[in-house]
């Protein structure tokens, strides 16, 4: 009798175990799944500072604003002129 408590408890163990086993698998492919994602989104991310950056410049060439430089200089021709 005690024979047969102990081989069911260790068949039991056994099919605890083979279960863990594919949950071990499953969460591998889980894994590898969520690696892919991280990979794309680092290309996303990647991409997404070059279009940023692609409309910085863009905004840049558009802009009518001339920079502090220009500016002093177009100021300190006007006062020549106005002198």
């Amino acid at each position: 009798m005690l024979d047969e408590a102990v081989q069911t408890i260790l068949t039991g163990m056994d099919d605890l175990y083979s279960r863990f086993d594919g949950v071990d698998k499953r969460f591998d492919g889980v894994d590898k799944r969520f690696d892919g994602v991280d990979k794309r989104l680092d290309k996303i991310e990647s991409n997404i500072y070059f279009v940023k950056q692609d409309v910085r410049d863009i905004k840049a060439d558009l802009s009518d604003t001339p920079t502090r430089n220009e500016f002093d200089k177009l100021k300190a021709k006007v006062n020549a002129i106005a002198s």
